[in-house]
């Protein structure tokens, strides 16, 4: 949800026409002609020429943090990178080159100088972060509304700040899933919706400055367009701070939310009127998508290695930042008398990774697709047209999410399935010794001198991981059981 305070730039850009009311509606509804007619007229080498421009006039002071990155990791600032901020911003030039240096310093003070060039992976840039991520807080839905929309899902009942995680670090995790939804560049042109179930969250759970921080991102640095946000089955305490915080906000972002509340059969055909089917939503708010976040982590930490094995270095492919860096004084004398002030806004974590970028978009070449789905050459690069031609009625499967699971027929952890079982039987049972009952092994859990949040069983998976997945399968079984 976009609670955010801040109307300066909003009310800067209230002529243009993505933020107009029409197109706001449009966006909302998944109406999405208007961007397709937008994809037609894109002429890439102008708009990189022009991106061009733009980057070198932007002070030098002002893009310390992008400069810095393109000297020590030039890679990840190619043209493929530059043209992501140009679909965010509909390919207006100035806009997109704000963005683009926003990015990079936003990048810099929540990463950290250490890890700020250090590959968007959960090995790499989150590795420090595998206790906000294993929350389940921020989720990414399997497959694209039928708009061709990522959906990000936010189970707010899972936000557990006091189990040791900062504010920040699950800022970093919803950085990570939209890096994860931009993979698929019908994403990059359609954008993302949001899709908030608060009904077991209690008041302390929402946490008002993680949203404006994510808020201050999907507006303002992402590269992509955030098109709604949708609050599925409201509970008490919801109608307490909604009214507060919807009377503060800008117009076009109130326009923006959408709450839906009443029967679950009316909650469904309402969201369906905004392109989100019950075959597309998670269970837990009556759709058929059973998510299973920790098979979803195992497959994506297998896929991102495979990647970092098989993808060779890439090198910027044009002079678009490069040739914006040689301009407007000396930026790379600037950036050196500005690294001390960099210093003081990051924090000192990680190391560098590995020197490549696994997922670059490669938006200046086109490929042979008519199906709407990403077609990727053998150089691993991605047809451009394929955000062009998707029909927003077909159904559209990115392997970006965890896995559709028929619920009926899964196949399960039996020792899971004992621990629930024992803790249905004891409810005062603790969640340990439920998962010590089912099975479960913790090797080093005795060790007093191990922080109970690192300790993995035997087959390597973390404490919190078990303990959240335990209470998930909890509230199923009371749900099914009601």
């Amino acid at each position: 949800m976009m609670w955010s305070g801040q109307t300066a730039d909003i009310q800067g850009q209230q002529n243009s026409s993505a933020d107009s009311d029409v197109n706001i509606a449009a966006d909302v509804f998944g109406h999405t002609a208007y961007l397709d007619g937008l994809a037609s007229k894109i002429n890439v080498n102008s708009a990189l020429a022009e991106m061009q421009k733009e980057l070198a006039a932007i002070p030098a002071t002002e893009k310390v943090a992008m400069v810095q990155a393109q000297r020590l990791k030039p890679q990840l600032l190619d043209d493929e990178h530059v043209l992501q901020f140009l679909w965010a911003e509909n390919f207006n030039a100035t806009d997109a080159a704000r963005r683009l240096a926003r990015y990079w310093n936003d990048r810099y003070k929540l990463f950290g100088p250490d890890k700020f060039c250090v590959p968007m992976t959960l090995k790499g840039a989150l590795k420090e972060d595998s206790l906000a991520l294993s929350r389940g807080y921020v989720q990414l839905l399997p497959e694209t509304d039928t708009a061709g929309r990522a959906v990000v899902y936010i189970d707010w009942s899972s936000h557990e700040p006091s189990v040791g995680y900062s504010e920040e670090s699950m800022h970093r995790v919803f950085w990570y899933m939209v890096h994860v939804a931009m993979e698929d560049l019908n994403v990059l042109q359609r954008g993302l919706v949001m899709l908030i179930y608060p009904q077991e969250a209690r008041l302390d759970q929402f946490d008002h400055s993680l949203w404006n921080s994510i808020a201050e991102s999907c507006k303002k640095s992402l590269p992509i367009r955030w098109r709604s946000t949708h609050i599925v089955h409201p509970n008490r305490f919801f109608s307490i701070i909604h009214p507060v915080f919807m009377s503060s906000l800008p117009k076009d972002v109130q326009e923006r939310v959408v709450v839906h509340s009443g029967t679950k059969m009316k909650v469904l055909a309402n969201l369906l009127r905004y392109c989100l089917p019950w075959d597309r939503i998670p269970s837990e708010i009556g759709g058929c998508i059973d998510l299973d976040f920790e098979k979803w982590l195992s497959e994506r930490m297998t896929k991102e290695d495979q990647t970092l094995l098989q993808k060779p270095q890439t090198s910027l492919s044009s002079s678009v930042l490069g040739g914006a860096f040689q301009r407007n004084g000396a930026p790379d004398q600037t950036a050196s008398a500005n690294q001390s002030s960099l210093q003081q806004q990051g924090t000192n974590e990680g190391q560098f990774g590995e020197n490549v970028n696994p997922f670059l978009l490669n938006l200046s070449k086109s490929s042979n697709t008519n199906n709407g789905t990403n077609s990727f050459s053998q150089d691993g690069t991605a047809g451009l047209n394929a955000t062009s031609n998707m029909n927003s009625d077909s159904k559209v499967s990115v392997a970006k999410g965890p896995k559709l699971i028929v619920k009926s027929g899964r196949k399960s952890d039996p020792r899971m399935d004992r621990a629930v079982q024992a803790k249905l039987d004891d409810p005062t049972l603790p969640l340990l010794d439920a998962l010590r009952q089912g099975g479960f092994v913790f090797p080093s859990l005795d060790d007093s001198r191990t922080p109970q949040y690192t300790v993995v069983d035997s087959d390597n998976v973390k404490i919190t991981q078990r303990k959240n997945q335990l209470l998930r399968r909890i509230r199923t079984a009371k749900k099914k059981a009601g």
